[in-house]
């Protein structure tokens, strides 16, 4: 996929159409917005699920965690231990703590330890992944007092409760492109004038559009709501007025659960490594130092030159035949967190 400059006169008539499929929802009744809406009842069959394996350990998360780990294989490995796994596909920081409030610190007896997968920014950005079908899944794991924290983490990304854009826009349009609507004329006119913003764009759409990478959860595999957030968000802070971490904390705290905060690997270069700035290394080292002061752990698998460029699929994902080599990694890298001592049984054929 290449860039192509093109006359005056059809960005002017692309901005034009931009305009009116953005505008649109603003012209139609506020009666057909997402407050008319039943909201998605709460997933008490999924909770059931979990409980009935009274685990010892919980792992939440998203396709960073569905796409790495084997479980009926970590099942096993990590016998005696009982594992529960709360993951959906797409999900980021505040439903992760809908995950822990809902599905997690309810149960009896409550588990010793929660692993949650991340990559690199998300929990300071926890109004990503809030809109359109994204907001239906959320719901599924929220209780009715849950709106208030919903509404803060949606207010952070600039969104009004109640807006129109969650019924219109489809789930794949970042928040990013919401909060920048005002500025779309800019940033279409933009495009292709300069090399590096063709270049990381570029990148990130031959990912995304590759015929094979075609599938239901492709635009979450390389991160780009990720990739392209604002600087603020890029500074670590635990701040109650900012994000969630020390709610994240509260909860934990209250049933004696340890949080393993799990950073999974980027997909590297064709030298299998990951290029980190200074600025996500600094944010990596702070965010290490705050859950350690709280008793927690961060676990980062970044450097790991292990996991390797053949394993992946697209873009963070890893393939389906590299999942038992990582899952016994895993296995490796977490057997000091565990509650029990695992037995470590080998796979029957």
């Amino acid at each position: 996929m290449k860039f192509q400059s093109r006359p005056r006169a059809e960005l002017v008539q692309l901005l034009l159409l931009g305009g009116v499929v953005l505008g649109l929802p603003f012209l139609l009744s506020s009666g057909a917005g997402p407050d008319s809406i039943k909201p998605v009842a709460f997933d008490q069959e999924r909770y059931d699920k979990v409980a009935r394996r009274h685990p010892h350990v919980v792992m939440i998360g998203n396709s960073m965690l569905n796409t790495r780990v084997d479980k009926p294989l970590f099942n096993e490995l990590a016998q005696p231990n009982s594992i529960g796994y709360v993951a959906e596909g797409g999900t980021r920081s505040t439903v992760w703590y809908f995950n822990l409030k809902n599905f997690v610190v309810p149960l009896e007896p409550a588990p010793k330890v929660v692993f949650i997968f991340y990559r690199d920014y998300d929990f300071t950005a926890p109004w990503m992944h809030l809109e359109g079908d994204r907001l239906e899944t959320a719901r599924t794991f929220m209780k009715p007092e849950d709106e208030e924290v919903l509404a803060f983490a949606r207010k952070l990304g600039g969104v009004a409760p109640g807006s129109s854009l969650d019924f219109y826009l489809p789930e794949q349009i970042t928040l990013d492109l919401r909060r920048r609507i005002s500025a779309l004329a800019i940033d279409i006119a933009a495009a292709g004038q300069g090399k590096t913003g063709d270049d990381v764009m570029q990148k990130h759409l031959n990912g995304l559009f590759d015929f094979q990478n075609l599938r239901s959860d492709v635009f979450d595999a390389g991160a780009a709501a990720n990739d392209i957030l604002p600087g603020e968000s890029k500074l670590f802070i635990a701040d109650p007025g900012e994000n969630l971490l020390e709610r994240f904390h509260t909860l934990a705290e209250s049933r004696k659960i340890q949080l393993i905060f799990y950073r999974v690997k980027r997909r590297p270069d064709e030298n299998n490594e990951v290029i980190q700035d200074a600025e996500l290394r600094a944010y990596t080292a702070s965010f290490k130092a705050w859950a350690e002061s709280k008793g927690h752990v961060l676990l980062d698998e970044t450097e790991d030159p292990r996991l390797t460029l053949s394993m992946y699929h697209d873009g963070d994902h890893l393939g389906k035949n590299a999942m038992e080599t990582y899952t016994r990694m895993f296995l490796e890298r977490v057997k000091p967190w565990l509650p029990l001592p695992p037995a470590s049984p080998e796979r029957k054929p």
